[in-house]
């Protein structure tokens, strides 16, 4: 390692604040998914058509920090001239953190509850399109994850899991894109641009897809969009896929780009001005997303996600202390939140389903929304803590560490690291 290297600061040991982000998009997402139940005059006025897809996009923030703490250790170890994390350890921990409980809560909403989707010509939302899964083929892509590559078995399942198979498709390419970047460091391009190409194909990539989804469902009907974008149908896979992700998860590689350059200089400081302006900028990307162009909502909200992100993480000018955003997401409830988050992420629609299937929620008015939002996080975040520490956790813990802790940039102090 270069000895003229300024020292990694003690920033970089811990990134105070991203389980407080985790937080907020698990709640997001949940929130949203709460406010389908409301009527059609509430989906009809400005709750429907404005307030509540921005509250839908928690999913957009996930994807990003995926991008970020994935991509982090790589572009460390590549930026240093040190050995990159080990693939084999590096599969093994995403395997047990994605598999065993997405296992549990998709065999128990699917064989007990009976509160998975089942595939058929429409995909509303409500117990009408529920039941449990019977097709031994379908199960099995279910319980691996692969569903969403098999046309006819789009959205069945745990509705929420077509992102974990897009998720783990990005598992696989991480690794693919380090090893991109270091055989153009190799042929002699800078460290630094070498791992901004994989960053920006990912983005490029994920706006084309955005940008033709947009152009084909043009003049298509609702009953033809809801198939183009969620049926059974290759333009469904491809929309749903990593690939209809890619800006996503390559704003999130952006930010640890710059997190880790920052690092690798020794930089101990962010000003509050510039963390206001991060801020802001997220706050604009979202209200841009909103007005007038809500088929883009979600690109728009992956960049106010890596804004944010930048803006919780970023070294504060307080004791090399967490900043004063990330200590408020640090607040012991909060982060408590953050850990079970992912638990939160695959019980809470089966518990939706469950509520309104036995006709046990407040009403559908723009009133009732949030009493239901209370209603069923006092059900889901009980039963999410509870699969935390009977699964998770223990599941966690079998995880293998680096052999090494001479990098304090790339060690993974995050318990519930996505």
């Amino acid at each position: 390692m270069d000895n003229n290297v300024a020292p990694a600061p003690s920033w970089g040991r811990r990134l105070a604040g991203i389980e407080g982000l985790r937080a907020a998009a698990a709640l997001s997402v949940l929130a949203y998914h709460v406010g389908l139940m409301a009527s059609d005059e509430v989906h009809a006025g400005p709750v429907g058509q404005v307030i509540l897809p921005v509250m839908g996009q928690g999913l957009p923030l996930f994807f990003v920090l995926s991008g970020f703490l994935l991509f982090r250790p790589f572009a460390s170890s590549l930026l240093r001239g040190s050995e990159l994390p080990s693939f084999r350890r590096y599969a093994r921990n995403r395997v047990l953190r994605i598999y065993p409980a997405y296992l549990l809560i998709f065999s128990v909403a699917s064989l007990a509850m009976g509160c998975v989707y089942l595939v058929g010509s429409t995909h509303g939302f409500g117990p009408e399109n529920v039941g449990r899964l019977t097709d031994p083929a379908k199960f099995v892509a279910n319980a691996l994850l692969v569903h969403m590559f098999i046309p006819q078995f789009v959205m069945s399942g745990l509705p929420v899991a077509w992102s974990l198979t897009a998720e783990i498709t990005f598992y696989v390419a991480v690794p693919v894109m380090a090893l991109l970047a270091a055989g153009l460091i190799r042929r002699g391009m800078p460290k630094a641009t070498a791992l901004a190409v994989p960053a920006a194909a990912l983005i490029v990539i994920g706006l084309g897809v955005s940008l033709w989804g947009h152009l084909a469902a043009d003049d298509l009907g609702y009953a033809q969009l809801i198939d183009f974008a969620f049926g059974q149908t290759w333009t469904a896979v491809l929309l749903r896929s990593f690939l209809g992700q890619a800006d996503l998860f390559g704003y999130g590689m952006a930010a640890a780009l710059i997190v880790v350059l920052l690092n690798e200089r020794g930089v101990r400081r962010v000003g509050i001005p510039a963390k206001l302006f991060l801020v802001a900028g997220a706050a604009a990307s979202l209200v841009a997303g909103a007005s007038g162009t809500m088929p883009f909502l979600s690109n728009f909200a992956g960049v106010a996600s890596a804004l944010l992100l930048l803006a919780v993480v970023l070294p504060s000018s307080r004791n090399d202390g967490p900043n004063r955003l990330a200590a408020v997401l640090e607040w012991s409830p909060i982060r408590f939140v953050g850990l079970i988050s992912y638990s939160i992420y695959l019980w809470h629609l089966p518990i939706i389903f469950w509520l309104m299937r036995r006709q046990l929620t407040v009403g559908s008015s723009a009133l009732a929304l949030p009493f239901n939002v209370v209603l069923v996080l006092g059900i889901v975040l009980p039963l999410s803590a509870v699969t935390y520490y009977a699964v998770e956790r223990p599941a966690m813990r079998l995880k293998k560490r680096p052999a090494k802790r001479s990098d304090p940039a790339i060690e993974d102090r995050v318990p519930s690291a996505s």
